[in-house]
């Protein structure tokens, strides 16, 4: 898998914000209102990948999701189909969202792992943005992740998609575990990393 890193400066507008206004629905707090997400209802492995990273074994929060599926227009042969999504998250510890390095150490470890993966047709986007929290009154920082599948139909992209966003979750809650003995949580489940998933 393709792995890019990008750092947005704060001249980057518009800024997102967390919560992001009255629509926004918290997992962590209502699991059921998954029903609520659209995409996660049409797409079995959003609505996995949703459910896990907004688990109490996880650190973080999902904060906006959208799906996406395209063709390219120059008519050549091959894997002209792609299936794409885009994943903001934030940590489910609020004081943790005010320190970029805390993205950037956390994107490079995922970056890691999912490079293990030889998958050409897949690549992610994992940038980290800057991103308002109006209820602490206080600037921070937010992380999404493009993941990008093509295929030669739009069918072949969104399985290829489907798998590669499993290996992210993977990655994702192993770095969680991680990170959550570093700052003291409770324990939590071992996740393996992506090179000891099959298909």
């Amino acid at each position: 898998m393709r792995v890019v890193i990008l750092e947005e400066s704060e001249t980057h507008v518009p800024v997102p914000a967390f919560p992001s206004g009255e629509s926004y629905i918290d997992l962590r707090q209502n699991p059921r209102a998954i029903e609520r997400i659209a995409p996660a209802r049409a797409h079995l492995p959003l609505r996995n990948f949703l459910t896990a990273i907004n688990s109490t074994k996880s650190v973080f929060t999902s904060a906006a999701v959208a799906t996406e599926s395209s063709s390219a227009s120059n008519g050549l042969p091959g894997e002209s189909f792609e299936f794409a999504s885009r994943i903001r998250l934030v940590f489910a510890i609020m004081s943790l969202n005010f320190d970029r390095i805390q993205y950037t150490e956390i994107a490079a470890a995922v970056k890691e792992l999912l490079e293990r993966d030889s998958a050409e047709s897949i690549r992610a986007v994992f940038r980290v943005s800057p991103c308002d929290f109006p209820e602490q009154d206080h600037h921070g920082f937010c992380l999404e992740i493009q993941l990008i599948a093509r295929g030669d139909s739009t069918r072949q992209a969104e399985v290829r998609w489907g798998l590669g966003l499993a290996r992210v979750q993977q990655a994702l809650l192993f770095r969680a575990r991680a990170m959550g003995q570093q700052i003291g949580a409770r324990d939590t489940e071992e996740f393996p990393p992506p090179s000891e998933i099959t298909n």
